[in-house]
């Protein structure tokens, strides 16, 4: 999930960073990379429009803009597809690109 979620990384320059551990994954958001100004309204606005989706994430980080993706241990491939394919749905249909900040 990480790889693809990287792949969305170098379509998509509100991602600044993929970490994490597990199915435990982070992804940090940011206006600027250069800068790394966070981008927490837009990490908001990012679970509201998966959450239409039906899929639930969650804010963390010191400045609220690192999207939480800790899904149960029966999650699958075929789950992890449609999240990534979900989140680059909502990333291009709503922050096209030099139209994020």
């Amino acid at each position: 999930m990480r790889q693809g979620l990287r792949e969305l990384q170098t379509r998509h320059s509100l991602i600044g960073d993929v970490r994490g551990r597990g199915l435990f994954i982070g992804v940090e958001l940011v206006r600027d990379r250069e800068a790394l100004e966070p981008a927490d309204v837009e990490a908001a606005q990012v679970v509201e429009h998966m959450k239409e989706r039906g899929v639930l994430l969650s804010i963390d980080g010191p400045v609220h803009n690192v999207i939480k993706i800790k899904p149960p241990l029966v999650f699958s491939r075929t789950n992890a597809e449609f999240l990534i394919s979900a989140l680059d749905h909502v990333l291009r249909d709503n922050f096209p690109a030099g139209q994020e900040n």
